[in-house]
């Protein structure tokens, strides 16, 4: 595998992986989240970091079996619903919204942002849950790098909030959009990963 680290990633290079980073307008708050994903790209995979070829092959979750998702295009599919839901809400509701766009786009780029730290590559190259991912899940690393690269109190919200770790707080309004927006894509693997699996272990009919 050819080492990531030392590599600095700015918004150009990390556009490539997910081009709604350029929606957000606050050019600060832009650099800030190419910071963070710099960092968890090439201190990633247990140390070793990981290229853009393999990050975008990584599926979109361990937990559904083969389906035809990868990581990457699941947050670009949850940035691009966010932004949807966002233009819906808007036009739908008499009160006015107070929907923070910038910060919404940065907590749907950022959510899963602690996942390259929680996945590792095992002796034959398959990405799992590696020692640190099951220690610290990626919610909790997520925030961590992101705090670290002075991303504001309000993305660090969703990115803490958006799984099942922020089901006990109140969520702000750009957390709930993401956090639903994040399992429609995620409920809906499941089912397909079901599905595909019974295919699978069908019994073959035979006829006389």
């Amino acid at each position: 595998m050819t080492t990531t680290q030392g590599t600095n990633y700015g918004v150009t290079k990390i556009a490539e992986l997910f081009p709604s980073i350029r929606k957000i307008k606050n050019k600060s708050l832009r650099e800030k989240v190419a910071a963070v994903w710099s960092e968890a790209i090439t201190t990633g995979c247990g140390g070793k970091g990981w290229t853009f070829a393999e990050l975008r092959a990584v599926k979109f979750t361990l937990l559904a079996g083969d389906i035809k998702m990868t990581f990457v295009e699941h947050l670009n599919s949850c940035a691009r619903q966010c932004t949807a839901i966002a233009d819906v809400l808007k036009k739908s509701f008499r009160c006015s919204i107070p929907i923070q766009r910038d910060h919404l786009i940065a907590g749907a780029l950022l959510a899963d942002v602690g996942k390259p730290l929680e996945f590792d590559k095992d002796e034959s190259g398959n990405v799992i849950q590696g020692k640190f991912g099951q220690q610290v899940r990626h919610p909790f690393s997520g925030v961590a790098l992101a705090y670290k690269h002075g991303v504001p109190g309000e993305v660090l919200h969703i990115i803490a909030t958006h799984s099942h770790e922020g089901d006990k707080v109140e969520r702000s309004i750009e957390s709930i959009i993401f956090h639903h927006a994040d399992f429609v894509d995620f409920d809906i693997a499941k089912l397909l990963g079901k599905r595909a699996a019974k295919k699978l272990i069908l019994p073959t009919k035979h006829t006389n």
